[in-house]
């Protein structure tokens, strides 16, 4: 990769989803999700997704075996500072990882706090070996929970500030809009006019569903960046106003091709986007799971999607001045 390739800022990667198959293998067989027989070839094969499924709901089917053996606290420590070695070894010198806590301790009886603290345990052992290099957790609220649950989450990321640099919505939002949770969001939309420096927010949103729910993410939730946004270009209007308001989209090629946002890597509106003036970034999302690391998603851009190296630089300045983790 070019020399200019190697100070890269990656702002949408799922620390639960990040860890090496090896690992990923390891941990399964512990917890009794794996014969210790199976190889790594053949965990590759039921486990990574090589061709697009028929929704993100289908994708996020898959990702079962991932809350199965995040069970202990040595495992979520674990993966954390794997996971930062990994992004500091393909060239990214900053990088943002969020996680849900409801998901992640929905079947290990772990608690919030607990798991938070752990995983930034296991980054901050990691930044200590890495000299020059960031990170920052985001906590995520997960749509398909349900509203009571994302206004617990969002009382969580309130809490515990100290753990986090922003906070998400995640999940389907074709079957789970904005604005039904609306209202459990209000903490969050307060407390960011009071502390506008000090607390973030970037949703999920023009993945699943259309650009309404990036609108949504907008106006009804205050969102400073967007999650994929890949449905955002249906919009002409909308995609004048992320231009003019300077908000990111934080994309993700493999993951929007593997998921069906796109139909063809070729027609990824990653350039259409930064062409019209939109920040665009270049991200992960789910490297285990979709079988990529960042060098990929670069690749990718500049083979598939016809990204010139000025663009590609472009979106990591981009990602670099728009990142919430703290210089």
């Amino acid at each position: 990769m070019p020399q200019t390739a190697r100070n890269w800022t990656e702002l949408h990667r799922h620390l639960d989803i990040s860890m090496r198959l090896s690992t990923l293998l390891e941990m399964a067989r512990t917890v009794g999700a794996a014969s210790p027989a199976t190889t790594l070839e053949e965990f590759a094969e039921r486990i990574v997704i090589r061709r697009p499924l028929g929704s993100l709901s289908e994708v996020l089917e898959t990702f079962g075996i991932v809350q199965q053996v995040l069970d202990r606290p040595e495992h979520l420590e674990r993966v954390a500072y794997e996971t930062v070695h990994d992004c500091h070894r393909e060239g990214s010198t900053c990088v943002e990882l969020r996680f849900s806590p409801s998901y992640v301790c929905g079947e290990s009886g772990l608690g919030w706090a607990d798991a938070s603290e752990v995983f930034q345990r296991g980054i901050e052992r990691a930044l200590g070996e890495l000299p020059g290099m960031r990170a920052g957790m985001i906590c995520i609220a997960s749509r398909d929970f349900g509203p009571q649950a994302v206004g617990e989450t969002a009382e969580f990321y309130l809490d515990r500030r100290d753990l986090f640099v922003a906070f998400d919505l995640a999940g389907p939002a074709a079957e789970f809009p904005a604005r039904p949770i609306e209202d459990v969001f209000e903490p969050i939309r307060r407390a960011k006019a009071a502390d506008p420096e000090g607390v973030h927010v970037t949703i999920h949103a023009g993945e699943a569903a259309g650009p309404e729910s990036v609108w949504e993410a907008i106006e009804l939730l205050g969102a400073e960046r967007i999650g994929h946004g890949i449905h955002s270009f249906e919009d002409p209007e909308l995609v004048r106003y992320l231009a003019e308001h300077r908000i990111p989209l934080e994309m993700c090629p493999t993951s929007n091709w593997l998921t069906g946002a796109v139909a063809r890597l070729e027609d990824h509106p990653l350039r259409a986007a930064l062409e019209a003036g939109v920040e665009a970034t270049i991200n992960t999302d789910d490297p285990t799971i979709f079988g990529v690391s960042l060098v990929d998603e670069v690749r990718l851009a500049r083979e598939r999607i016809g990204l010139s190296d000025e663009q590609v630089a472009r979106t990591f300045e981009i990602a670099a001045a728009r990142t919430f983790v703290p210089a």
